[in-house]
């Protein structure tokens, strides 16, 4: 009676497998098993020899390395074969992209970025890599700044043990990538703000670059610098030997178009830098970020604040906007609509005073008004260097005209210049001579040059224009040097004209503003007129305020208009009723 059950269930199950179906369902049940072992088994060797005899490297958007590895890729052509791409007009904006080969270079308008989603593998100096990128992962920020994407990340996985092999690979795609910039300056910006641990500098823009003979300054200003940035760079053993933080500090100040952001830009090209701009004024940039950014500078570039003044300057009492925004409780509908920075001097102290800042890097501010920073920050060790810029000079003046037409050709012989001059402070009084030159060759062009630049440069008073402006007219006349000469004065009138109406402008918007300063606070700090209650037996009005001499005057009113009998003692009284008695 024991072995029943089992008897009884084999055979059912002897039943059950004598059915072709159910037979057929076991057999595929048993073989997929089988599978899916083998598939699991294989993952699992797969990833243990990958362990074994390969490492993975990892390149995150916005950092330095991942632009090297980008382009180190791009030239090796690994996603040639791409078929997916992501078509831009081109722009300053940097990209690393395919190039078709237009033999018309009028036809190489777009930028074909591929999306790199598609592991590849190539083969580099006798050895199997592995490409594979992710993309970068959106959220929603502020409504201003709209969707927040963090960036993507590339896996450069290297079928090798040894570690060398990275190393190479890495200062390989530096190299290359340093090459290829060599003609540009490259320009990074953070333009929104980051959530992610890491910082991104998420907008890199190239910049042709300039020659320092391009820079008009005054004589030796620039070669100095250069010469001081450079040996800052070459003595960073110095600096460590010594305990001294390998740091250096520049302020450029001076007014407007004077060349404080080009003198950056042409350092930066010439010894070979790269620039990290940051704006103070961004609503979005504080203290946290703004350490952040400074952090994450790599070494042997430029960490550049540009206007740094508008962040925590001292204010114009007399300006317009402060003599509203100083008003205690003005109204909303009087105040403008200002955005202030939310960095704090102590902050940017520290930002230069701290542990990142000693590591080669040279940090540049400028400035429109340095009478504006605060003294804590132009202290030596933070600020080394302070070079002015001014406006320019006749020497200037000259130099810049050279500058524009040194290589051109129109003036050959023949030609009559007309040399204008000023007297007095004017130059309304042009007294006119004919000078005539006469040359074949490529020095007497040079000598007309010279000459035309002597009378442009006459006609200028010193310290009255900036280099830009001189700058944007010289381009209206870009190859006339002789239509330059002679419009000169015209020019200038008209821009001494444009100026004061500038300044009337800017005046009556001063004066406005001093006047609605001047009526709020009449309005708000007149002294209110006093106000008593009326008694409760004066016309039977209890409670009701009376100003002041209206109280009197209607109290007075009053008494007219409802007379009280006057008191009589009552002897006289009784004096009255017996005359009164006696007459009858």
């Amino acid at each position: 009676m024991s072995w029943f059950p089992f008897v009884g269930l084999a055979s059912i199950f002897s039943t059950l497998l004598a059915s072709s179906p159910v037979f057929s369902s076991a057999k595929l049940l048993v073989i997929g098993s089988l599978i899916e072992t083998g598939r699991r088994l294989f993952q699992w060797l797969v990833e243990r020899f990958r362990f074994q005899y390969s490492m993975t490297a990892q390149f995150d958007e916005g950092d330095p390395s991942y632009e090297w590895v980008v382009h180190f890729l791009t030239q090796q052509k690994v996603w040639r074969r791409s078929r997916e791409f992501r078509v831009s007009a081109k722009s300053s904006k940097r990209k690393w992209a395919i190039h078709p080969g237009y033999e018309d270079i009028g036809k190489d308008n777009a930028d074909y970025v591929p999306t790199y989603e598609l592991p590849q593998i190539f083969r580099w100096n006798g050895y199997w890599l592995e490409i594979k990128r992710t993309k970068g992962v959106g959220m929603p920020a502020m409504p201003q700044y709209g969707m927040q994407t963090f960036g993507g990340t590339i896996f450069v996985t290297i079928y090798s043990l040894n570690i060398g092999v990275l190393s190479d690979f890495v200062e390989e795609a530096r190299r290359s990538y340093l090459e290829v910039s060599k003609p540009d300056v490259i320009i990074h910006m953070a333009d929104t703000p980051h959530y992610n641990p890491g910082f991104t500098w998420t907008n890199v823009k190239r910049k042709v670059r300039r020659p320092l003979s391009s820079i008009i300054l005054q004589e030796g200003v620039i070669q100095s610098l250069v010469q001081d940035a450079q040996e800052f760079l070459d003595t960073e053993d110095w600096y460590v030997q010594r305990g001294i933080p390998h740091r250096r500090g520049y302020l450029l100040h001076g007014p407007p178009g004077s060349g404080k952001s080009s003198t950056i830009y042409a350092l930066a090209g010439e010894l070979g830098l790269e620039i990290y701009s940051l704006s103070l004024a961004s609503g979005f940039v504080d203290d946290s970020f703004l350490q952040r950014a400074a952090s994450s500078v790599p070494k042997r570039s430029i960490f550049l604040i540009e206007d740094i003044d508008c962040a925590f300057s001292r204010d114009d009492p007399d300006s317009p906007l402060d003599m509203l925004t100083s008003i205690p409780g003005l109204p909303p509908q009087y105040v403008p609509n200002v955005r202030r920075s939310a960095v704090t001097l102590s902050g940017l102290l520290n930002v230069i005073d701290g542990v990142g800042s000693d590591e080669g890097k040279l940090f540049f501010a400028t400035t429109n008004y340095i009478d504006r920073l605060d003294p804590a920050l132009l202290r030596p060790g933070r600020i080394d260097r302070k070079i002015q810029y001014t406006l320019a000079t006749q020497a200037q003046a000259a130099a810049l005209f050279t500058r524009f037409f040194s290589e051109n050709r129109s003036t050959s012989s023949n030609h009559s210049i007309v040399k204008t001059e000023t007297s007095g402070k004017s130059s309304a009084v042009v007294v006119e001579k004919t000078v005539s030159l006469n040359g074949d060759s490529a020095d007497d062009d040079a000598s007309v040059i010279k000459r035309l630049s002597e009378i442009f440069a006459s006609a200028i008073q010193p310290n009255e224009f900036t280099t830009a402006e001189l700058q944007g007219y010289l381009l209206s006349c870009k190859k006339q040097p002789l239509q330059a000469v002679n419009g000169i004065l015209a020019w200038i009138e008209q821009e001494r004209i444009d100026r004061r109406e500038r300044k009337e402008r800017e005046e009556a918007k001063r004066r406005k503003a001093q006047e609605r300063h001047d009526n709020f606070m009449k309005a708000r700090y007149t002294p209110p007129p006093m106000v008593a209650p009326v008694p409760a037996n004066a016309g039977g009005f209890v409670g009701v305020p009376v100003v002041g001499e209206m109280l009197g005057k209607k109290a007075e009113n009053e008494r007219e208009m409802s007379p009280t009998p006057a008191y009589e003692p009552k002897d006289a009284q009784s004096d009255k009723d017996r005359g009164a008695t006696t007459g009858s």
